[in-house]
């Protein structure tokens, strides 16, 4: 009955502070409903957790235990304050530091940070690579929680029960190495599995949603709940864990697949159109822009044919290779980024009356009160 315990308990919001357009089409961070409160929090000097304070420090180390104090004293003797930077968990390589770090690998230590967070009034955002975040370069005024929840399960032939945390490209290509089909295309793809579920991520014709079984959540109450695929809807790089209120975090998933004798040609065929079309080995966070819908056309050749290709601003770059990837390709800062992908989304609405929408996220520095 343990393992039921775990997840009885009360949860806090997930802030990811996603991003929206300004009349005048900047980009600003949408107004969370948590504020943040400036108290301290030090590790103990009578603690051997100060000799690893230069390390990532993770709750690998502390049991489950039974007693609340307890749990969340053992908590903060490992969270780090005003030491992890975040261009480190960025794919960008672009972020300032964070009030609050924590590497979690088992649900019960990601629940217990979020009652953490929540008996604190701490705004927190749960990170898994990156790949698709812009952090703010004075950081991030909060918990950040590095997920690395990457169990593997394999129930039965074809069907995977996945931690949230458990890279996405490596369950492509270990999926399409035992012949099954429906995830050829993530074996390119950058990221972990909860941020592919909750982005609906997917290329060549194949989506994640096409795959799942269910989905393993908390919510902000503390209650685990498990959603069939009936109950869940998705669309192009949308799902609905995007609008719902209490989610807290995707703690699992479980994907269901079909063989296929052709799984490694169809998914060399992704990866070597990936080497071709895509800026492979510079900073970047993948697309910037979603796809305008009923066009015809993508957001990187509308970039393209508005002449952007390889315009810089600051220590930005539009890709020479693919229009729709923005590089950091000399110590860009948030700002610049901000202001390419701005201008960008100027110059294609008054060239052709499309306003292109971010794939990416913004994370600012602070959350403010609504």
């Amino acid at each position: 009955m343990r393992s039921m315990a775990l997840f009885s308990i009360p949860s806090s919001p997930l802030i990811s502070s996603p991003t929206q357009a300004n009349p005048n089409g900047s980009l600003r961070a949408k107004s969370p409903s948590l504020s943040f409160p400036h108290h301290q929090l030090l590790l103990p000097l009578n603690t051997t957790s100060t000799l690893s304070i230069k390390e990532e420090l993770s709750l690998n180390s502390i049991p489950w235990v039974d007693d609340r104090q307890e749990e969340q004293s053992l908590i903060e003797q490992c969270v780090l304050r005003d030491q992890k930077h975040l261009k480190e968990l960025s794919s960008w390589g672009i972020g300032g530091l964070c009030s609050y770090f924590l590497r979690v690998s088992q649900p019960y230590q990601l629940l217990a940070a979020i009652r953490y967070c929540r008996a604190r009034s701490i705004p927190f955002l749960i990170v898994g690579k990156g790949s698709n975040c812009l952090f703010d370069d004075r950081g991030f005024d909060g918990f950040v929680l590095l997920n690395r929840l990457d169990q593997f399960q394999a129930i039965e032939p074809g069907v995977y029960r996945v931690g949230s945390g458990y890279p996405f490209n490596r369950l492509g290509v270990r999926c399409s190495i035992e012949g099954f089909s429906g995830l050829e295309f993530a074996g390119g793809i950058p990221g972990t599995v909860g941020g592919a579920v909750f982005m609906n991520a997917g290329a060549g014709g194949q989506e994640t949603a096409d795959v799942i079984d269910s989905v393993e959540m908390v919510t902000m109450d503390g209650e685990i709940r498990v959603l069939r695929r009936s109950d869940m809807a998705f669309g192009y790089r949308w799902s609905t864990f995007q609008q719902m209120k209490d989610l807290a975090a995707i703690v699992a998933v479980t994907f269901r697949l079909v063989p296929a004798e052709t799984t490694r040609e169809r998914q060399r065929a992704f990866l070597e159109r990936r080497r071709k079309t895509q800026p492979i080995g510079e900073r970047s966070a993948g697309s910037v822009f979603r796809n305008p819908l009923g066009i015809g056309m993508s957001a990187g050749e509308l970039i393209e044919l508005a002449g952007l290709k390889g315009l810089e601003i600051g220590g930005a770059r539009v890709s020479k290779v693919h229009a729709n990837f923005f590089i950091n390709f000399d110590g860009s800062t948030s700002a610049d980024m901000l202001a390419l992908i701005n201008h960008v989304k100027e110059r294609v609405d008054q060239m052709f009356g499309i306003e292109l929408k971010e794939e990416i996220k913004y994370v600012p520095h602070r959350t403010q009160t609504i």
